[in-house]
């Protein structure tokens, strides 16, 4: 199992609960970004698609990352004033210790928007 993947997984589906965004809105969002159509069976077919996708262990990881860029220029994010989270590091350090530090750094940014 791709711990990296389920975490991004769950980074989606927490950012829309977060947003208020359930995930048939939220991919009929993204299918109209990705496609110039507005095929009803179209969207459906997709709206299935992406539910799937955050739930499979073999989605593709850049799928959930794309999903996660068009997150984050909603206007339900940009309203709150978030900005995209980040979380960059050398291999300098322990994984224990760079899993520490994301966790100190999300709960940081929940606090900060809580305090707003």
């Amino acid at each position: 199992m791709n711990t990296e993947l389920k975490e991004k997984q769950k980074l989606l589906k927490d950012w829309l609960k977060k947003l208020g965004l359930s995930q048939p809105v939220f991919a009929e969002r993204v299918f109209y970004y990705i496609n110039d159509s507005d095929n009803e069976k179209e969207i459906k077919q997709f709206i299935e698609r992406f539910k799937k996708a955050i739930l499979r262990d073999s989605t593709d990881i850049k799928l959930i990352e794309s999903y996660l860029d068009i997150l984050f220029e909603q206007n339900e994010f940009l309203k709150l004033g978030l900005v995209k989270p980040q979380f960059h590091y050398e291999n300098d350090f322990d994984d224990k210790f760079n899993k520490k530090m994301k966790e100190i750094s999300q709960t940081i940014s929940e606090q900060l928007k809580e305090a707003d």
